[in-house]
């Protein structure tokens, strides 16, 4: 990339993410530096808080959602005691509708 290129978006990223990074490159170059500052501060602490924290589930392949988990449901994977847990949200109307499974 030369200095007069616009640098491309990374092609590792999620549609969630590419959509992100789409809407930041519209910003000031403070909003920039100042989102990069923190998002440097983030990955840190996720690298040392990485066994703590919920792992959101990607765009999603339906083969990984149980029977009567919609893809679209958000998924969460926490860990109590030595047992991991699977926990499943998604919205059906005005209701949010959740699974629990173990793992």
């Amino acid at each position: 990339m030369t200095a007069d290129e616009q640098p491309t978006v990374p092609t590792e990223l999620d549609r969630a993410g590419r959509e992100a990074v789409r809407e930041l490159a519209e910003r000031e170059p403070a909003t920039l530096r100042a989102v990069s500052s923190y998002l440097e501060d983030l990955a840190g602490w996720k690298t040392q808080h990485d066994d703590e924290t919920d792992v959101e589930a990607d765009d999603g392949d339906p083969d990984a959602y149980p029977d009567g988990v919609p893809e679209r449901a958000t998924v969460s994977v926490t860990e109590i005691g030595d047992t991991e847990y699977t926990y499943y949200q998604w919205r059906e109307g005005d209701e949010i509708r959740s699974r629990t499974d173990q793992r």
